[in-house]
């Protein structure tokens, strides 16, 4: 864990976290979509009183500002885009900015929130219940029905433009599709007509590049350090097709 008490230069965000987070990754790649200037300072969660200080869950990531710090990624996003010049992430009309934050909402609370019980036995070297496992299935498969009435990926979720709902979606997409594979065979980007393409796009975002090339490296010493049950497919030979 990095010392709580880091203080970056003024005018300069520190964003603490750890690459294997998902969260922290979406806030990440909000920063550098903005192009804000800002610090990545390595952190692990902890429940001690000068990390709760700073962040009061114990959670990453949080953002430290001239302030103070603000934690919870959906207010971390929120705030970098009150206060972060740059490119607007979010719609310029109200009902359409509704519309992508009550996407992060679905997302959040009925896809990466179920799918994050099934971490210990998939990811933890754990075991998951039964029942457990039969439970999510059924949330997640509704918040992926709800998310087709919602989203048209053409060729960002809302449309023309990317907003902090595509960040929050791919990063949480990226590791819940593990999950679901694992568990049960199933597929995120195959329950939405074009997701799976606008998925392959963000990928290629030079903000998702600069995450994920932080990300891998630490999500493999992390599942080899937990002894996971699950392990990334090996890459298809295709020197014979």
């Amino acid at each position: 864990m990095t010392d709580p008490s880091f203080d970056p230069a003024p005018g300069t965000l520190a964003l603490h976290g750890y690459p294997v987070s998902n969260y922290f990754n979406a806030a990440r790649a909000a920063l550098i979509e903005k192009g804000a200037a800002f610090t990545v300072v390595p952190t692990r969660a902890a429940q001690d009183d000068a990390f709760l200080a700073q962040s009061a869950m114990g959670k990453i990531p949080y953002l430290r500002t001239d302030e103070g710090c603000i934690a919870e990624t959906v207010a971390i996003l929120e705030y970098i885009e009150e206060a972060v010049p740059g490119v607007p992430l979010y719609p310029s009309d109200a009902f359409e900015r509704a519309r992508a934050r009550q996407v992060i909402n679905i997302v959040q609370l009925y896809v990466e929130a179920p799918l994050r019980s099934l971490f210990p036995g998939v990811f933890m070297g754990g075991v998951n219940a039964p029942e457990t496992i039969a439970a999510v299935q059924p949330v997640v498969e509704r918040a992926m029905r709800a998310l087709a009435h919602l989203v048209r990926p053409n060729p960002f979720l809302l449309g023309a433009g990317l907003t902090h709902a595509d960040l929050f979606a791919f990063y949480t997409f990226d590791v819940g599709e593990r999950v679901m594979q694992f568990s049960y065979g199933a597929s995120l980007l195959d329950s939405i007509a074009g997701l799976r393409d606008w998925y392959a796009m963000m990928v290629t975002r030079p903000s998702s590049r600069t995450v994920l090339a932080d990300f891998t490296p630490a999500f493999a010493a992390y599942l080899r350090d937990k002894a996971a049950a699950w392990h990334e497919p090996e890459p298809k030979d295709n020197a014979h097709a």
